[in-house]
């Protein structure tokens, strides 16, 4: 007798736009696309989402790979991808590989990665260490349009790696920041 084939049932997703190389020159662009979101966001950017479901599935070099090929591709919307291999690479005990992604990191945003032999030991840069800057960002913090921009740009602009950063920690807590913001402003779209 003839069975009838098991039916699959699939939907196909639109790419995330901060996935795709952008090959348009320079010149052309107009507005540079929104970085990817945070580990934080149900909507993780799928090479973030892949490298998680890689790591736990104990596939660490698969998940650098995938991070790699993504911030060769994507060098100045890839902060993210950046701090997760800085973590990849210190774990899996990569020196070469940690300073090369470290120098990256700081050629391309505003950020100074930890040194290789401070993890856990010292006392950890904060946000409030940058009183200028978090008073800012209070005085602002209602005004998430003004904000998320300010944060941006803190983390973005690095004088083509003249600067030498702010320290990863701080950076993080600012993308922290940015995640929050982005989160209550879409709260209050949805209630509007």
């Amino acid at each position: 007798p003839d069975t009838p084939s098991p039916t699959i049932d699939f939907v196909l997703e639109e790419a995330d736009p901060g996935t795709i190389v952008d090959e348009t020159p320079v010149a052309a662009k107009t507005v540079a696309p929104a970085p990817p979101r945070a580990a934080t966001d149900r909507n993780l950017e799928p090479t973030l989402q892949l490298a998680e479901i890689m790591l736990s599935m104990g596939l660490e070099q698969g998940a650098a790979q995938a991070l790699v090929e993504y911030t060769e591709a994507n060098p100045r919307h890839a902060v993210y991808h950046m701090l997760k291999l800085l973590g990849i690479y210190r774990k899996r005990g990569l020196h070469d590989e940690f300073l090369a992604t470290a120098e990256k990191l700081r050629k391309n945003f505003n950020i100074q990665a930890e040194d290789w032999g401070a993890s856990g030991r010292g006392e950890i840069s904060t946000l409030e260490n940058f009183s200028r800057v978090a008073e800012h960002i209070q005085s602002i913090w209602n005004k998430p349009e003004e904000c998320i921009p300010y944060l941006r740009h803190l983390l973005e602009d690095n004088r083509d790696g003249a600067r030498a950063g702010f320290p990863q920690s701080v950076a993080e807590e600012m993308l922290l920041l940015v995640e929050i913001l982005k989160g209550d402003q879409g709260a209050n779209q949805a209630a509007a």
